[in-house]
C-alpha cells in the first residue's frame, strides 16, 4: 500500500499563510503611512501648534489606540515622521555621482539637495515649522545626510581651498543659500523663477567660499 508524502499537506498550506502574513504587513504599513501624511498635514497646518491624538484620529481614520500602538506617545510618532522624511533626503543624497573631486562632488550635492526641497514642499515645511518652534529634534538620518553634505567641505578645507580657511563659516554661508533657494521657490510656486538660478547661485557662493586655484583647477576637469 502506498503511503502519501506527509510534506505535501504542509506545503499545500504555505501560500495562503504566506499570502496572510503579507497582507497584514501591507496593512500595517498602510496604517503607518496614513497616521503619519495625517500628523505632517496637522503639523503644518497649525504653524507646529500642539495637536491632539483627538484630532489626528479624525484625521487619518485610525483610533487613538492604533496609534499608540504603532508609535507609543507623540513624541515617538513626530520622531518616526522625521526619520522616515530625513531618510528619503539621505536616499537621495547617497543616490548622486559623486568622485568628481571635493568641489565637483559638492557642487553636486547642494543641487540635489535643493531638488529634493523643492519637489517635496510637504517635507521643507515640516522641517521649517518645527524649526520655528525650536523643535530640537535629531533623527539618525539627519546625521547622515549631514555627513554627506559636509565630508566635500572637509575635504577642501585640509587641502587648504577655502578662501577664509573656516569651514565652519562656509557651511553656514552654504546652508543659508541652499535654504533660501528651496524656500522661496517653495512659497512662491508661481513666480517664473529663471531656470537655472539654483545652479548659478550655488556656483556663485562656491566662487565666493573657494580659492580661485582649486576653482580653476577642478574647471579643468568638468
Amino acid at each position: 500500500m502506498k503511503s502519501s508524502p506527509q510534506s505535501e499537506p504542509a506545503l499545500a498550506s504555505s501560500p495562503p499563510h504566506n499570502g496572510a502574513e503579507a497582507r497584514r504587513e501591507r496593512q500595517r504599513q498602510e496604517a503607518r503611512r496614513s497616521i503619519l501624511n495625517a500628523t505632517e498635514a496637522l503639523i503644518i497646518e497649525g504653524d507646529g501648534d500642539d495637536f491632539s491624538i483627538r484630532a489626528l484620529a479624525q484625521r487619518c481614520g485610525y483610533s487613538a489606540p492604533t496609534i499608540y500602538h504603532y508609535f507609543g506617545d507623540k513624541d515617538g510618532l513626530i520622531d518616526a515622521l522625521l526619520e522616515e522624511r530625513f531618510a528619503s533626503l539621505f536616499e537621495q543624497l547617497k543616490s548622486v555621482e559623486l568622485n568628481g573631486g571635493p568641489l565637483e562632488d559638492l557642487r553636486r550635492l547642494a543641487l540635489a539637495f535643493v531638488d529634493f526641497g523643492v519637489n517635496r514642499p510637504p517635507f521643507y515645511r515640516l522641517i521649517t515649522t518645527l524649526s520655528r518652534k525650536g523643535e530640537d529634534r535629531t533623527p539618525p538620518s539627519v546625521e547622515k545626510s549631514l555627513e554627506i553634505l559636509r565630508a566635500p567641505m572637509r575635504d577642501l578645507a585640509a587641502a587648504g581651498s577655502l578662501r577664509s580657511g573656516d569651514s565652519e563659516l562656509a557651511e553656514q554661508a552654504l546652508w543659508a543659500l541652499l535654504h533660501g533657494l528651496a524656500s522661496l521657490r517653495i512659497s512662491r510656486p508661481e513666480y517664473p523663477w529663471a531656470a537655472d538660478l539654483t545652479r548659478r547661485s550655488i556656483d556663485a557662493m562656491l566662487g565666493g567660499l573657494i580659492a580661485p586655484s582649486a576653482v580653476s583647477s577642478q574647471e579643468a576637469v568638468r
